[in-house]
């Protein structure tokens, strides 16, 4: 079985150092980490590893990037590969997604694609989701544990408020890992030594078959969008002025005040009577004239 790991890097926040003159970040004294979700990754592929089994760790990003993979040559993945399009700065989610699936594509399909759920750095969790809609694949994100067994992934995922759901999807798919999920091993010197002296390989768009017009996507499109924040409640407060027994009312009742009804009893005509002047009280029908 062949296994994929995604990994990116961000910057290290107990390095980030800031200006307090101008507010720029000091770049020169900012180091990168592997992002925890993608360690968590790369740990779990490396579990499922058999004999005859082989996993690849990719990565999109400028030559300084290739200090990840040499972090995964390190603690055993057995290759690697950095893409890039040169001159390029940075990349959105849709831009990196496209250029994974296709380093995919053109090295030979693997079987299971394994990524973090989303990075510190940006946190929009788009990139498994893209990767999954380029290769035509299942996907399943928020992933807290899972098991392989005759073709079929079985996963336990995290859903909103504490919740828990287990389920399984057939392979070949793509799966998104928790951050936390599984510590990364620790690499032992042999490793780090041999992954130091280690030639990583690099590919640009014309080998991957694209050109610069194919990751120029329109900002209105979706792939440019953020994925929507909770919005803002406004806090009650109750008035400090009332009396300790109307406060507590207030807090227990979240400053929502109870509706007053009234039951109109009698014949219809006197019914309908009542009704049309409370509409006339209320101005909501012109009174006689």
């Amino acid at each position: 079985m062949r296994i994929a790991v995604c990994l990116s890097r961000l910057p290290d926040p107990e390095t980030v150092e800031v200006d307090p003159f101008t507010g720029a970040i000091d770049l020169s004294r900012t180091l990168y980490v592997l992002n925890p979700a993608d360690a968590a990754a790369l740990e779990l592929a490396l579990r499922l590893r058999s004999d005859g089994d082989s996993v690849t760790a990719l990565t999109v990003g400028p030559v300084e990037a290739e200090q990840v993979l040499r972090d995964a040559l390190a603690v055993g993945a057995d290759q690697v590969l950095r893409i890039w399009e040169e001159g390029r700065t940075t990349t959105r989610p849709a831009v990196t997604s496209l250029l994974l699936a296709t380093a995919l594509r053109t090295e030979g399909l693997p079987d299971l694609v394994v990524c973090g759920s989303r990075s510190l750095s940006g946190g929009s969790g788009k990139v498994p989701a893209f990767i999954a809609e380029y290769l035509d694949w299942p996907v399943v994100t928020d992933i807290l544990h899972f098991s392989l067994s005759d073709g079929r992934v079985r996963f336990r995922r995290r859903l909103p408020r504490g919740a828990r759901s287990d389920g399984e999807v057939t392979l070949p798919a793509v799966l998104a890992v928790e951050a936390g999920t599984a510590p990364l091993r620790y690499a032992g010197l042999p490793g780090l030594m041999q992954a130091k002296r280690a030639t990583i390989a690099h590919r640009q768009l014309p080998e991957l078959g694209l050109s610069p017009m194919d990751l120029n996507f329109p900002s209105s499109t979706a792939h440019a969008a953020m994925p929507p924040y909770p919005r803002p409640r406004e806090m009650f407060i109750p008035d400090s002025s009332l009396p300790p027994e109307e406060r507590v009312a207030q807090i227990m009742s979240a400053g929502v005040a109870q509706k007053a009804g009234r039951i109109v009893d009698g014949s219809p005509e006197e019914m309908a009577d009542a009704i049309l002047a409370f509409l006339q009280e209320h101005g909501f029908v012109a009174g006689p004239a």
